[in-house]
Parts: C-alpha cells; structure tokens; sequence
C-alpha cells in the first residue's frame, strides 16, 4: 500500500555497511529487508565483512525502492525483485529490478549505494573506495588515449574518479562492463571537483552516447558517482528517510 508520493526526480544513498546493520537492528536486522532466498545467498560469502556488504547492499536496494515507490520499511521485503543478465539474459542472475522504478546497486569494501529513478529512465551508480596502489594496466584499460594524456602521474583519485563516472554511465546504458571503459571519453575533468559532472562520448555505443555522470558525496576514502538520464534533480536521501514506517 502506497503511504506517500514518490519523490521526484532521481534519488540516492550511500551508506557504511555497519551504519545500516546499525540502523535496522530494532526493526529486527538487514535480514528483516530481505527475502529468505537473498537471505540464504549471503551464506556463500566465507569473510563476514564480504558477507555483511552483500546483505547491506540488497536491504539498501529494496529500502530505497519501497521508497522510491512510496512505500515504507514494512513493504521492503515483500517487493519482488526480478535479475537479468545483461551478458547472456539469464534471469538466474545479473541487475536486480523491481517493476515501478529503475534502480542501480553498487558496493565497495563496507560501504554500499544505491540510486533510483522513475521508471524507464537510465540510471546508474558506483561508489569504489580509493587504493593505495592501481595495477599496471589499469590507465589503458579505464581511460580513453586522451585521457590518459590528461591524467598526471600517479593521480589515483582522479583515475577512480573516472573509473565510477564509466560505471555510472554504463550501467545507466544497461551495458556494465562488457564495453570496455576505454571506449568510453567522458568530457570533462575527473580531477576537477569544481566542475563535477561529466558528459559521455561514444559514438560507436549510442546507449552511453550523450550520458552525463555527477559525482555525489560520499565518505572520506570513497569516491561515488550517479548517472540518471532524463532526470530533473537529484536528490540524497537519509537513513530516516528509508525507514519511516
């Protein structure tokens, strides 16, 4: 039963795993946002703070979309939530999706994020946590031949910068990464928090042709970005906001 009007535009939220654990403990745990098959799947996650992020991130997923759909806390866990892999179409697997909204997942070593939007729009969202070092390949591999012209030297805020504006992007096109994140050129500075919105050019992929991706707040040692095409605002929610009765 719908107890308030979606909100408009795009939304989203990030959050620490903990923080969420935290947060639903009175309501009876992550576990109490979840069905019993998401439930039962993060058994397969042998480190506890592996399998904390995963029931984290799918109780953030069905909070923001009962949100999202002017639901509250009590109807999380009844959504249906369907998946389909974008590589095979397999629906055993791949983005999870509830009908009534578009909606994208992401998590990064104890923190996760999810973003929605009203249904039929594209949205996509990453949140990665800085590194102290990036393997060899990562600039060719990520960046476009000019950008890796523009990245100064051992500048890995600015490459993880890049590297979630291209996740963004792509999952807002439904392609994740099976385009390679170098055929994507965001115009733009990744390194430039004054200018904090970059715009996607590819030509030979019109579904990321055109996409813009805004860098959102996130937590210190984090680096986050939202692509939400079509879209008018973009809004942060909070933890109160999600678990409103």
């Amino acid at each position: 039963m719908n107890n308030r009007n979606p909100p408009a535009g795009s939304v989203f939220l990030i959050v620490h795993s903990a923080d969420l654990e935290a947060a639903c403990a009175p309501a009876g745990g992550l576990a109490a946002c979840l069905s019993p098959a998401e439930a039962r799947s993060a058994r397969r996650f042998a480190r506890t703070a592996d399998r904390l992020d995963y029931l984290a991130s799918h109780a953030l997923f069905r909070l923001v979309a009962a949100h999202r759909l002017g639901h509250g806390f009590a109807e999380a866990p009844q959504l249906e939530v369907s998946r389909r892999c974008a590589g095979c179409g397999s629906t055993g697997h791949g983005k999870p999706a509830v009908a009534g909204a578009s909606l994208s997942l992401s998590r990064s070593k104890g923190a996760v994020m999810v973003a929605a939007g009203p249904e039929g729009t594209q949205v996509g969202a990453d949140i990665e946590g800085i590194p102290d070092a990036l393997h060899s390949g990562f600039d060719h591999y990520v960046a476009s031949a000019a950008e890796r012209e523009a990245l100064a030297p051992g500048d890995i805020s600015a490459r993880i910068r890049l590297w979630v504006a291209k996740e963004a992007v792509l999952k807002a096109a439904g392609l994740g990464l099976s385009v390679p994140p170098a055929g994507v050129h965001l115009a733009g500075n990744p390194a430039d928090d004054n200018h904090p919105a970059l715009r996607a050019e590819s030509p030979a992929h019109p579904q990321v042709h055109g996409l813009t991706a805004d860098f959102v707040p996130a937590p210190p040692g984090y680096t986050a970005a939202v692509s939400a095409a079509g879209t008018t605002s973009l809004t942060r929610l909070t933890l109160a906001d999600l678990l409103a009765a």
